[in-house]
């Protein structure tokens, strides 16, 4: 991947065209302004911000400087343009400030650009810039936001920088940063990969397993431990019993183990109670019923009105009609008339077996009562509702501990295979370090040369690279410069600078599909000069030498022409401020800042 160019739509800067070998981004001192005034906040790592936020970095506010750029109106209505390469294909990728996360538009070979969600593209993105067909060990087109802050290394808003090259994402441990590293590399990370995993899994389980272990410690007084599972499993045996006798105890209703009462006699009386109710019940509805039956009564026929109906059409007809009627009616008078006789004998009869019941009722309940009244004086009933409550919470503890018993177990089961599987990790880790020891060497030939090429004064032959295994959480080990004590205050900026450039120049030596490109903001802050003017130097030299096999790499640093290297760099014509100024793709001042007055 190689940087072309970046700019702003509408227009805010403008655009930068990005070139082989060192691309400054300078920030320049103005004679007419004073010596003192502060070259910081003019758009320096602003910029680099920018680059970052169009290769898809996540926006929010832990990007200070875009957030308040945006926040205070610099970049509404702003959208990011990068155009890049990737060998003969060319790329575009726009991203707005409004619509961050949406519809950014991506091209290739200056094709109609389609819009992406930032999920969709950071995929894509991921395969075109860095997967390898060839990999033996793992890659996941997940990596985007992984991979790509080694090339882009932009000092945070109050952020501690270059702190150690290994640790590029301070966020991220070095367990799961090992696979990336190892993937740059372009060695097999399948141990690296697989430990995270295994190491993820671990850190899952041990909070829960902790909260078991607490629960049993505090409300049994028990250390959950192997040797205590005996007396964990007794508990719960007895748990058990006393569950299974309570119930038992209760579903038969044995008080007379306790209590010389005849509770049977109770059951029966209750039970009788029970069948007098129905049957008194059964009988008012039969009464209800009868009642119903004898209210409506249909001979109440107006007979005179249905004659003079028919005399309009036939006298004698008339008459008949009448006639009839009449007869009708008074058969069905009489009918009722009998009816309604028995219906109130059958009624009277009901009435009488009701109350007849009612009253053996009220017999049996004082016969019932007077159990009732002995139960309740000798806390028959208390003990009742108390073996009820004490059958819930039994069996609510029993589930509980059976329940925590069996997560842990299941947890601990887990966790040992998974430490069986990490243990097999630290021999084949033994295994790798051997396998790999060649292209170690290689690698390490690389990182000599750029060390002695920025310190020629202090030639280094001994190791100040490895890879190999440890006992450590992640298993191998890479090892660069730890012990070194040479390099004073610069020290880790000049380790970043040494480690990143070998990575990007093993990977264009092995012609693998990853960046071009580095970016190093604010790196020689406390930088001796002349390290700064060796390392120019080496990389003028790599630059024509990788162009001459048809390869461009691009270094791309802030720079201040006033900060804490010296006032000026001196009199070598390699690296004067007016030769800076003059190869700079980016300059900057107080009063012509990136953003304008931000």
């Amino acid at each position: 991947m190689y940087l072309e160019r970046l700019y702003t739509e509408p227009k805010t800067f403008e655009p930068v065209k990005f070139k082989p070998g060192i691309n400054f981004i300078f920030g320049k001192k103005e004679k007419s302004t004073q010596s003192k005034r502060s070259l910081n906040n003019i758009g320096k790592s602003t910029f680099l911000d920018l680059l970052d936020f169009a290769l898809l970095s996540n926006y929010n506010k832990s990007n200070k400087r875009l957030f308040a750029a945006y926040n205070k109106g610099y970049l509404k209505e702003k959208t990011v343009i990068l155009d890049f390469k990737i060998a003969n294909t060319e790329y575009t990728i726009k991203r707005s400030f409004d619509n961050p996360n949406k519809d950014i538009l991506f091209s290739k070979n200056n094709t109609k650009l389609a819009p992406y969600t930032l999920k969709e593209l950071k995929t894509a993105l991921c395969n075109i810039i860095f997967k390898k067909d060839n990999y033996s060990g793992h890659f996941s087109d997940q990596w985007l936001r992984k991979l790509t802050p080694f090339f882009l290394k932009i000092h945070k808003y109050k952020k501690e920088a270059f702190t150690d090259p290994l640790r590029y994402i301070k966020e991220i441990n070095e367990t799961e940063l090992n696979q990336y590293h190892l993937f740059l590399m372009d060695i097999n990370n399948t141990i690296s990969h697989e430990n995270f995993k295994y190491q993820n899994a671990l850190k899952n389980i041990e909070p829960a397993i902790t909260g078991i272990k607490a629960f049993f410690e505090e409300k049994y007084d028990l250390s959950l431990s192997d040797t205590k599972q005996a007396t964990i499993t007794s508990n719960i045996n007895k748990l058990q019993r006393e569950y299974e006798e309570l119930d038992k105890a209760i579903r038969s209703f044995k008080l007379q183990e306790n209590y010389a009462v005849d509770e049977k006699k109770a059951d029966e009386y209750t039970a009788k109670i029970k069948q007098l109710w129905f049957e008194n019940y059964s009988d008012k509805k039969r009464i209800e019923s009868y009642d119903n039956s004898v209210k409506f009564d249909d001979t109440r026929i107006q007979t005179k009105r249905v004659e003079q109906l028919y005399k309009e059409f036939n006298i004698l007809l008339a008459e008949n009609v009448k006639k009839t009627l009449d007869e009708t009616i008074k058969f069905k008078k009489d009918l009722i008339s009998s009816r309604k006789e028995f219906i109130s004998n059958e009624i009277t009869e009901l009435k009488k077996s009701i109350d007849k019941r009612k009253k053996e009722i009220n017999e049996i309940e004082n016969k019932r009562k007077k159990i009732f009244d002995f139960l309740s004086n000798e806390k028959a009933i208390e003990d009742l509702s108390e073996a009820h409550y004490r059958l819930t919470e039994k069996k609510n503890e029993l589930s509980e501990l059976k329940g925590k018993v069996d997560i842990y177990r299941d947890l601990k089961k887990e966790q040992t295979e998974i430490e069986v599987e990490i243990k097999k990790l630290e021999v084949k880790a033994l295994e790798f370090e051997t396998e790999i020891s060649n292209y170690t060497y290689k690698l390490s030939n690389i990182i000599h040369e750029t060390y002695n090429a920025i310190y020629p004064e202090l030639k280094n032959t001994t190791s100040i690279f490895d890879i190999g295994s440890t006992s450590k959480q992640s298993k191998i080990a890479i090892s660069f410069l730890e012990n070194s004590t040479m390099f004073g205050k610069g020290k880790n900026n000049v380790r970043t600078l040494i480690y990143d450039i070998s990575v990007l120049f093993n990977s264009m030596y092995k012609n693998l599909n990853a960046p071009r490109f580095l970016v190093h903001d604010g790196i020689f802050d406390g930088v001796d000069k002349a390290q700064f003017v060796h390392l120019y130097e080496y990389l003028e030299n790599k630059s024509r030498e990788f162009e001459s096999n048809g390869q461009e790499f691009q270094y791309i640093l802030t720079y201040n022409q006033e900060g804490k290297l010296t006032e000026e760099f001196g009199n070598s014509d390699k690296v004067s401020n007016e030769k800076i100024e003059y190869e700079a793709i980016l300059t900057l001042t107080p009063s012509n800042k990136l953003l304008g007055n931000f």
